[in-house]
């Protein structure tokens, strides 16, 4: 049913919960796990800035490389660990929803697993839900997870 799932991952507390989830849909269905971590250009964009503290974007881009790598490679040791033998693991740069969902088609993915924090009202709309905007532009299915708190 699924032979490639993605796991976009920002290593945030609570994502425990949708690394399971994502692993054993791969243990499952034998599949190919993806792991992406996606760095938000906006972010990197405000470096340089009186706000940022003299932080350069190189200075910047690094650590949150560094930051993201360890993510997935993190995950992809759990993976391996519960004999999901093939992950992909990437880093990338851009708005967190564009990049999900064109890594998705790019790459032939079958189901998207994410975490969400479930935030609604204001702090939805205040905030953003990078899973409320998946869910509504991916062209295949999404499994949304509750992340714990």
């Amino acid at each position: 049913m699924y032979d490639r799932i993605l796991l976009p991952t920002d290593g945030s507390d609570g994502t425990e919960t949708a690394v399971e989830q994502a692993i054993e849909h791969a243990k499952t269905y034998d599949a190919e796990l993806h792991v992406l971590h996606v760095i938000d250009q906006s972010v990197v964009d405000l470096s340089g800035t009186p706000a940022s503290g003299g932080v350069t974007a190189d200075m910047l881009r690094e650590q949150l490389d560094d930051e993201g790598q360890t993510h997935v490679e993190t995950v992809a040791a759990q993976a391996t660990q519960a004999g999901v033998p093939t992950t992909t693991e990437v880093v990338d740069y851009g708005h967190p929803h564009e990049k999900i969902t064109s890594y998705a088609t790019d790459h032939g993915i079958d189901l998207i697993v994410l975490g969400t924090h479930g935030r609604s009202g204001i702090d939805r709309h205040l905030l953003g839900s990078v899973a409320e905007k998946v869910i509504r532009t991916a062209e295949v299915p999404v499994l949304a997870v509750q992340l714990a708190e």
